[in-house]
């Protein structure tokens, strides 16, 4: 009797839970599996669906699991979202599989969708900082200094009242011109900082490169001193007293010697005034979120 009474039990169980089922109502929308496409991106894939038409499911259940904690991860697209972005993804996982499945909002299932897709490799994070280099006037070189004002130590002073001042004396050499830094170091990674002398002359040169080197023979001259270019500048500023910070330039080794040839000042003038002219050394740190490891440059 007591079988006869557990089976009946059983059987009422049974058709309960079968009928809560029912309650659920009738099965959503079901995705076009055709429609469905994962594109990879940068530390992300991006889900693509096309919306079908008389849709009746409340939103598109997205799971995953992710390949580092093996936790099962769970997002929600509403029922106008045709698409969802995955974040924080990396190449080195490989291939993640995506279960795309829609749901009404009484909890009733459609039919649930695989792809799967490989995240591209997140970008590598640099973090540069700039250390202005202590240069005495004894390490600064030019070619063609004014013997009655502006001395070279003009550049190197920290005062934007004094200036370096070109030759402006007849017979007047052409361009170009050079200012030679020794550096207190070898340095590899590299920017500069101009100021121009404010005066309504506006002496600023306008077009000069930038040449790095091992050792420096006094002659001016890049190719004797095997010289290597690092950085071809034009267009630069010819306001009064304008001021000027170069491009972050990175070579492949250290280097003992910063050259700053002038081939062009404002106006086609063949004589430059500068008030301030600072190298700053730069500090490089590169995190690559692939490995999860910073390197220094």
């Amino acid at each position: 009797m007591k079988q006869i009474a557990f089976a009946l039990l059983a059987g009422t169980l049974a058709l309960a839970s079968s009928c809560k089922k029912e309650d659920l109502g009738p099965r959503p929308t079901d995705l076009d599996r055709s429609t469905v496409t994962a594109t990879p991106a940068e530390g992300s894939i991006l889900l693509n669906w096309r919306i079908p038409e008389n849709v009746s499911y409340q939103y598109v259940r997205v799971t995953y699991t992710h390949p580092e904690t093996k936790q099962l991860v769970t997002k929600l697209a509403s029922s106008y979202s045709d698409s969802l972005r995955v974040d924080n993804l990396l190449a080195r996982y490989g291939e993640i599989q995506f279960t795309l499945q829609p749901f009404t909002k009484q909890g009733a299932e459609g039919t649930a969708i695989q792809i799967a897709a490989t995240a591209k490799a997140k970008p590598r994070v640099e973090q540069i900082t700039p250390t202005k280099l202590s240069i005495t006037d004894a390490n600064v070189f030019v070619s063609h200094p004014e013997a009655t004002e502006g001395p070279k130590a003009g550049l190197v002073d920290e005062d934007d009242n004094s200036f370096y001042h070109e030759n402006w004396h007849a017979p007047l050499a052409p361009m170009p011109h050079y200012i030679v830094y020794k550096l207190p170091k070898a340095v590899k990674n590299f920017s500069f900082y101009m100021k121009g002398r404010n005066n309504a002359g506006r002496l600023n040169p306008e077009v000069m490169d930038i040449y790095v080197s091992d050792s420096f023979d006094g002659t001016f001259d890049p190719e004797a001193n095997k010289a290597v270019l690092a950085k071809e500048l034009t267009e630069l500023p010819s306001g009064q007293a304008a001021a000027y910070t170069s491009p972050n330039i990175r070579m492949d080794k250290p280097y003992n010697y910063v050259w700053f040839k002038i081939k062009k000042v404002y106006n086609d003038r063949l004589f430059a005034a500068i008030a301030t002219l600072h190298v700053s050394e730069l500090s490089i740190s590169i995190y690559d979120p692939e490995t999860g490891k910073t390197t220094n440059e």
